[in-house]
């Protein structure tokens, strides 16, 4: 592909060479093959690719782009052709569409970006698509789908090559629908520069990712997951969020509200002249109404469980329509309404909305993984403080005789992680197992230190606490989730979170394999004989090892 054709929608200044070279690949990676290619240097908080440029040249790199101060720029006559840019990670966005032919075009394109519930409301919204028979891929934290191909994920969004990359086989693969995960880091670092979404979707807004190498302060975090919506044709929010009206300061697409109709009518959080500038009716666009909590509701099919119920209706004469998720918590309610709202753009029939929301399940989001003793078991990725609050509260709905926590927490992340996830801990279950999560390059001693400080910090400041709450330290996360299993009783509810869909435990560079589905499977194993006999509705089917957990 010619230099020109991938640098046509990019400003820039030819420093020496030919712009009518061909070349065979981008790449901006320096340890990869670069012959023939056009190598981008890009700059991040531990590596600067204009490091590299003496290397990449050597071997045989045909051109390079450079961004603007990052170097001292060669004489020409070197035989290479050097571009230079103001933003090398934008030119990287706007060359990957190009080199890909822009697929993005031959896809109806759904971005989803928010504190929390993103991979919950991607989840839901391609089961949906694919019940109706649209061939859905997915970008997210927990995997990238093409649709006959499948992917790890490395961060929420990858780089903006790879998107291209991926969205191209998508294409390839018959999908007629993408659905992606947005985080605001991507947003920031250009990895969806110039991308087009028919749709873009926030879920919510509460301090996430602010420190060294992420956003400097909060206003900086809403301003980028506030960029989805210059780069959308509707945007669809979340109108109870104070924080998601100040992202769409400077939106330039259609605007669609969603909530829950009972928390509208006490606390309106959008003013009367919001109203009239989204052009939204009376209440949201779409808001959910009459939601009932179930636990072991057997009126419905597989019902035995925890989830919920309620009734959606769109404001603009559209009719109330019941939906069950077979899923705990009101903030799951919230999760499907953008996703009602999409399949209402999609003209796909309620009746199949019904049975894909009442069926879907998000791996590692409030998922019941068993039951034990008559207890439940949940997993979940909370991972941060409102989120540990959230699902905590949210369990506590169900009336539990015992609300069990375990978590840690990462390390090499913002201090502030820690008090939040103790805080919410500590106000919101009866017992606390703190342990490790993903230590990285700090001591888990040091991490455990820091959450038990502001758990006794937490006993000082309201003596009943300490009387209320009971909490324990196992360093070991293996331990601790055998501890916690061991000690559930008839009516307990157990949450293992922070790592949720994640298959591995990083320590000082090394991912080690950490599956905690398998985990809790072999426990079991370990366990059985200490279990009351398993009860089946149905002969069980076996699976690998010989050992299955009932968890109806």
């Amino acid at each position: 592909m010619y230099l020109s054709w991938l640098l046509k929608n990019v400003i820039y200044r030819l420093i020496c060479g030919n712009m009518e070279i061909q070349v065979s690949d981008i790449i901006y990676d320096s340890r990869k093959n670069v012959k023939d290619c056009v190598f981008v240097c890009l700059k991040g908080m531990n590596f600067d690719g204009h490091n590299y440029l003496a290397d990449v040249i050597g071997r045989g790199a045909r051109a390079v782009v450079v961004q603007k101060g990052a170097v001292s720029l060669p004489e020409a006559g070197n035989g290479v052709t050097m571009i230079e840019v103001e933003n090398t990670r934008e030119a990287l966005g706007e060359m990957s569409r190009a080199f890909f032919d822009y697929p993005e075009r031959r896809l109806k394109l759904i971005g989803i970006t928010g504190t929390k519930g993103k991979t919950t409301v991607a989840g839901m919204l391609r089961h949906v698509l694919e019940g109706a028979g649209i061939r859905t891929g997915i970008m997210g934290t927990i995997e990238i789908s093409t649709g006959r191909r499948s992917f790890p994920a490395s961060n929420t969004t990858p780089e903006s090559y790879m998107v291209q990359q991926y969205l191209n086989m998508m294409v390839e693969d018959g999908c007629q629908a993408a659905v992606m995960e947005v985080s605001s880091q991507a947003l920031m670092c250009g990895r969806v520069f110039g991308v087009k979404f028919d749709y873009g979707i926030i879920t919510n807004i509460s301090p996430d990712h602010i420190g060294p190498g992420e956003h400097k302060d909060f206003a900086d975090y809403i301003h980028w997951k506030g960029q989805l919506f210059k780069q959308c044709r509707v945007g669809i929010v979340n109108g109870m969020d104070a924080n998601v009206i100040k992202a769409l300061e400077g939106h330039t697409c259609a605007v669609e509200t969603y909530g829950i109709r009972e928390n509208y009518d006490k606390e309106r959080v959008i003013n009367p002249a919001d109203v009239i500038a989204f052009k939204t009716a009376d209440f949201y666009d779409y808001y959910a109404e009459n939601i009932r909590i179930l636990k072991d509701n057997c009126s419905i099919q597989e019902g035995a469980g925890l989830g919920v119920s309620f009734d959606a209706v769109v404001s603009n004469g559209g009719a109330s329509c019941p939906f069950y998720l077979n899923i705990p918590g009101s903030y799951n309610v919230v999760n499907a309404l953008p996703v009602i709202a999409v399949a209402r753009h999609f003209a796909i029939d309620e009746r199949i909305v019904q049975n894909a929301l009442f069926h879907v399940k998000v791996t590692g989001r409030c998922e019941l993984l068993a039951r034990i003793r008559g207890g439940y078991f949940i997993l979940d990725y909370a991972h941060n403080g409102k989120s540990l609050e959230a699902v905590l509260e949210t369990l506590r709905e169900y009336g539990p005789n015992r609300l069990i926590c375990i978590f840690g927490c990462g390390g090499n992340r913002s201090k502030i992680r820690r008090t939040d996830m103790a805080r919410a801990a500590v106000l919101n279950a009866d017992e606390i197992i703190v342990t490790t999560d993903n230590p990285r390059y700090e001591a888990p001693e040091e991490i455990i230190h820091d959450i038990v400080d502001e758990i006794e910090k937490n006993f000082q400041a309201d003596p009943v606490l300490s009387k209320r709450v009971r909490y324990t330290v196992v360093e070991d996360r293996r331990q601790a989730i055998r501890y916690g299993l061991g000690r559930m009783q008839n009516g307990d509810i157990l949450l293992l979170a922070g790592k949720g869909h994640e298959t591995y435990q990083e320590i000082k560079g090394y991912k080690y394999p950490f599956d905690e589905h398998e985990i809790v499977k072999d426990i079991f194993m370990d366990m059985r004989a200490e279990l009351p006999p398993l009860r089946y509705s149905q002969p069980p089917k076996p699976i690998q090892n010989g050992y299955r957990v009932n968890t109806n």
